[in-house]
């Protein structure tokens, strides 16, 4: 233990000096935890729970971010340490960033939601009953998702109709808007339909449109032969339990708005912050892109256009998770307070950051909530 040491002093008044700096002058009573303090803990604590090497987190409130940090490591092999800038995959939370996107186009009228996918992108072909491009969004089109094998493919794709061979001539599950089948590969339409409406690449469209004006500056499509400055190593858990293993090389081409994308838990917020403020989506295209979807029997899906929506007692919350190779993420966000909070694993399956996600959203509350 450090000692303070007091020089030229009344040995009386030494002795009191020191109690003081021991136990805070009162009484032995604990300090009450900063608000930085209390996130730190709950990342930490949440990182042990989950067996991921590292963890990173951001929170904001009152649509201003208030705390970014992170727990453990970045890089296992070499003892590099997570931060607040390091580089996760950020898995299906993709969809909704993507979903965005799309939605830019409907707001210029370039897009109609309930319009067949063959007119805004004719390399997927018809089928039995139309899929709409409301269809791929809702995860109600019938489309797969991946079969065994399909999420680690090495396979590399240059272009979203080269990706999309994989399962295009599969039937439908069953006809469009009759149920909820969660698919990956339906939101590879959905980028393909960016593309084609927009006349740019999918990469470029989201820099100039989204990623660069919600101020998201360390995010990309993951190019596995690129350099990214903070790319936190992947990892899965060993079967004994005992620790973690590389995870195995996957490229992410085969699902760039299903799941391709990387980012650091800040970007996620400054995403959520600039929808919040209209900055990059209407705030009527936001209430579209939330509502949930209801199936051709009546019956309400707690999916919408891209979001996962639940309502309670603290209002109603908007989020998605995402579970990589190598990877597990949330972002959970509460529009009518400003809140929006991302937590980034580098290891899959974490388990638990749902439940982190909502407590530190919680504590953020109950600080601003305080006298």
């Amino acid at each position: 233990m450090n000692r303070l040491a007091f020089t030229n002093v009344d040995p009386r008044l030494s002795a009191a000096l020191t109690i003081l700096a021991l136990f805070g002058g009162c009484g032995g009573a604990e300090p009450e935890p900063t608000l930085d303090e209390t996130f730190a803990a709950i990342v930490a604590e949440a990182r042990d729970a989950a067996g991921s090497p590292g963890l990173s987190a951001a929170v904001a409130v009152n649509g201003e971010m208030v705390w970014s940090g992170a727990s453990g490591l970045a890089d296992v092999e070499n003892g590099v340490p997570a931060t607040a800038d390091s580089v996760y995959r950020i898995a299906s939370i993709s969809k909704p960033v993507a979903g965005v996107a799309l939605m830019q186009l409907v707001e210029q009228g370039a897009i109609d939601l309930d319009a067949e996918v063959q007119t805004y992108f004719p390399a997927f072909p018809e089928k039995e009953q139309p899929v709409t491009v409301r269809h791929l969004m809702t995860h109600t089109s019938g489309i797969r998702h991946y079969n065994p094998g399909e999420m680690d493919m090495k396979d590399h794709f240059d272009t979203i109709e080269g990706a999309i061979e994989i399962f295009k001539d599969d039937p439908l599950l069953f006809e469009p808007g009759t149920q909820y089948s969660y698919s990956s590969y339906a939101w590879n339409i959905v980028a393909g339909i960016v593309e084609n409406v927009s006349g740019q690449s999918f990469d470029d469209y989201m820099h100039e449109n989204v990623w660069g004006p919600a101020g998201m500056d360390a995010t990309y499509l993951e190019h596995q032969g690129e350099i990214v400055p903070n790319r936190v190593r992947q990892y899965v858990k060993r079967e004994d339990g005992a620790g973690v293993l590389n995870a195995p090389f996957a490229d992410l081409s085969i699902k760039w708005a299903g799941g391709g994308m990387i980012a650091k838990a800040p970007d996620l917020v400054r995403f959520a912050l600039a929808i919040d403020a209209g900055t990059i989506l209407s705030p009527d295209a936001h209430d579209r892109m939330t509502t949930p979807h209801q199936l051709a029997d009546g019956t309400m899906s707690e999916y919408a256009l891209g979001w996962r929506i639940a309502t309670d007692e603290m209002g109603t919350w908007v989020a998605h998770s995402g579970g990589a190779t190598g990877g597990s993420t949330r972002l959970l966000r509460l529009p009518e307070r400003g809140v929006a909070v991302a937590v980034f694993s580098n290891v899959q399956s974490a388990g638990g950051l749902p439940e982190t996600a909502r407590r530190l959203a919680e504590a953020a509350l109950e600080h601003t909530a305080a006298p």
